[in-house]
């Protein structure tokens, strides 16, 4: 008996240290498609032990609304709101597609037990940016989650998202619209969700409108696309502020960060002047944030479309091969869809003609493995 309460008590400061949450299949809903989703091999949840505890049981109707987020991802945003968040500032929901990090975020502070007091000071803490035009991929969305509501690309999904978000309306200031056209939103912001930096200029507008907004030693970032193999940027802008970041952990696609130091103008306006060389190496110290080879071998290949940007396709192709011989379990061909597809994705990216000039009239390097570029 005394050596099973010595095994037990060990467990438990181990499960303190690191949580890892893996979901539970028959809770899940309908498999999610699109970049965000977690997949059977991508299911690590790692935390530092202070934020082990926000994987926190999670309301059954917040999975009523379909989203591109895993289930764990969905209850480290409610357990946020409502084991850690203070009021201290705002909730900045930016990008929320059908409402459901909102649904998560509202029912957290609600659920807080500062509830009274934090929405004396902040009655909609909440705020919530969404464009709400329907994209080429999203009426397939729609379908395989056998949603009544449909609409074709550029039409809007407004009316869908605002009856999802409706149980937590009171708390939530909801911007429709396009966050390009945001010039201020207040401030501080305390937790800043971050699911909307599709584009580069939008990654660069939306860096300088939050961070320097972010308090230091409180502030908490989720980069809910950093660990996915498009969308090089997200991954250079916020290794470039490396030094005023602790890195907290990882829940499938997004990146956890906690706000270290007060972020100077100075040191955001940097992100639109990296040169190649300083991007390349950016890109190769996020992947190695994750402790997944999965997560790894995918962000090897969103710096491969960086090295395409940046160096041309004979480049990227030396690259992906490179990647390929590192990562044999993940190429395997009885590997799952959701890194297969990726693979097939970044093959048909380098199998452009190789003498062929960009559209900035540069030419493609022609000699990649002389280059730097073979560094994980």
């Amino acid at each position: 008996m005394a050596l099973r309460h010595a095994i037990e008590q060990l467990l438990g400061k181990m499960a303190a240290a690191i949580s890892t949450v893996r979901t539970n299949r028959q809770a899940a809903p309908p498999q999610e498609a699109g970049p965000p989703t977690s997949a059977a091999m991508l299911r690590l949840t790692r935390l530092s032990a202070a934020f082990a505890p926000m994987m926190t049981s999670q309301l059954p109707s917040t999975l009523n609304t379909p989203a591109m987020m895993s289930i764990p991802e969905r209850q480290f945003l409610f357990g946020l709101a409502s084991r850690y968040y203070a009021g201290e500032g705002i909730i900045v929901d930016a990008g929320i597609f059908l409402g459901a990090s909102t649904r998560c975020f509202g029912e957290g502070v609600r659920a807080n037990p500062r509830y009274e007091e934090i929405t004396r000071r902040l009655p909609q803490p909440v705020v919530s940016f969404e464009k709400a035009v329907v994209t080429r991929t999203m009426p397939d969305f729609f379908k395989s989650h056998g949603l009544a509501f449909s609409a074709e690309p550029g039409e809007s999904f407004e009316s869908e998202l605002r009856r999802n978000v409706e149980p937590v309306k009171d708390l939530v200031d909801l911007r429709i619209g396009d966050i390009m056209d945001t010039v201020e939103v207040g401030g501080p912001v305390e937790i800043l969700f971050l699911d909307i930096l599709k584009a580069l200029p939008v990654s660069v507008h939306a860096f300088r409108l939050f961070y320097p907004k972010l308090i230091p030693g409180r502030s908490i970032v989720v980069q809910q696309d950093y660990f996915y193999e498009g969308l090089p940027w997200i991954k250079t802008h916020q290794e470039t502020l490396a030094e005023y970041f602790d890195f907290v952990g990882e829940i499938g696609a997004s990146a956890i960060f906690l706000c270290t130091r007060q972020i100077p103008q100075a040191a955001i306006d940097r992100l639109g002047k990296m040169a190649p060389a300083e991007q390349l190496r950016l890109a190769s110290i996020a992947m190695q944030r994750s402790a997944d080879p999965s997560r790894r071998f995918l962000m090897a290949l969103s710096k491969m479309r960086l090295i395409r940007q940046l160096h041309g396709p004979v480049a990227a192709r030396a690259y992906l091969d490179f990647v390929k011989g590192e990562f044999p379990e993940q190429v395997a061909p009885s590997q799952h869809e959701r890194l297969s597809k990726p693979l097939r994705e970044a093959e048909e990216i380098c199998a452009e003609e190789p003498g062929k000039s960009r559209a900035d009239g540069r030419r493609p390097t022609d000699d990649g493995q002389s280059s730097p570029l073979f560094r994980l």
